[in-house]
């Protein structure tokens, strides 16, 4: 296994939201509520991600995100072709011979990490195009993310 080259940001207060669905919304493992995360950056909010937490979670993960400002991390990680979503997957023309190998994207997973030591995985940034390193996609994400860049954002960064 190698090893992974992990990046941090300063500290930034945080924001989040938490908006449960209705009673009947349940998931593989119970209730789930969507939190939704942002920081200020520059004291200008910057979105990061909605994700899925456990409703027995909400309170600990809350409570987490009040005890103070977080950090971002992102580590540099490749990806498998198999791992991306159907409907992100590159397809080759059934005329064409199959590639010889299997392709891998370099992404970046992004993280923040709690004052109280928590971590809250929030999101992954996958590069389909071009010859980056994982290291350098880390870099280049958290780059962007210091300068108040939208996650949602990042897709039309050159």
């Amino acid at each position: 296994m190698s090893e992974f080259n992990a990046f941090v940001s300063p500290q930034y207060p945080v924001l989040h939201s938490v908006e449960r669905g209705s009673s009947d919304e349940y998931d593989s493992v119970g209730r789930t509520v969507s939190l939704s995360l942002g920081l200020l950056v520059k004291g200008i909010p910057s979105f990061l991600a909605t994700v899925l937490i456990g409703e027995s979670e909400v309170e600990a993960v809350t409570g987490s995100l009040l005890s103070g400002n977080v950090r971002v991390v992102v580590v540099g990680i490749s990806i498998d072709e198999t791992d991306l979503p159907e409907d992100g997957r590159t397809t080759v023309a059934p005329w064409l011979p199959a590639p010889e190998e299997e392709r891998h994207f370099p992404a970046a997973f992004l993280s923040l990490v709690c004052s109280d030591g928590r971590r809250i995985d929030v999101v992954r940034v996958v590069v389909r195009e071009g010859s980056a390193t994982p290291e350098k996609v880390a870099k280049f994400v958290l780059s962007q993310i210091t300068q108040g860049v939208q996650i949602t954002d990042l897709a039309s960064t050159p």
